[in-house]
């Protein structure tokens, strides 16, 4: 009986021994997919920074796109302006050589009043103004002829 103990206290030792041989192998199994996992994160993370950092690049030209934009906006608006006040400050030279040289010497010619306002286009402050100052005594509306004139 001694030995029937003895054996089956080396047969559960063995089987012990085969459960922990078998639990480490299960370990060592489970370390090496772990391992590999890590692995695979930590090429996964590097792509992401690679990516993150492709990403901050293109924002910062995209940025710098804008800004230059902007100004290049901001210069166009500028010019525009100054183009269009070149545009007015031309107007008024020719409304300056055209239509109030062209009322004067209709007043002067004796043309009435309406006729030299719709004949230039001006306004009626305008034409009364014209007529003031080159209607040599007419009066506003004055319709007389350059022959009944002196």
């Amino acid at each position: 009986m001694n030995e029937n103990l003895l054996f089956g206290a080396a047969l559960a030792l063995f089987v012990l021994i085969l459960l922990a041989i078998l639990l480490a192998g299960v370990a060592l199994k489970s370390i090496s997919t772990l391992r590999r996992q890590i692995r695979e994160i930590r090429h996964d993370h590097q792509r992401q920074n690679t990516s993150l950092l492709a990403l901050h690049g293109a924002m910062k030209m995209i940025s710098e796109d804008v800004i230059s934009h902007g100004q290049a906006q901001s210069s166009v608006r500028r010019t525009l302006e100054r183009l269009a006040d070149q545009q007015n400050e031309m107007r008024l030279r020719d409304v300056d050589d055209g239509l109030y040289p062209q009322a004067i010497q209709l007043i002067q010619e004796g043309r009435g009043r309406e006729e030299v306002r719709k004949l230039c286009g001006l306004t009626d402050s305008e034409v009364d103004l014209l007529f003031s100052l080159h209607g040599q005594g007419l009066g506003f509306g004055a319709n007389l002829t350059a022959s009944t004139r002196r």
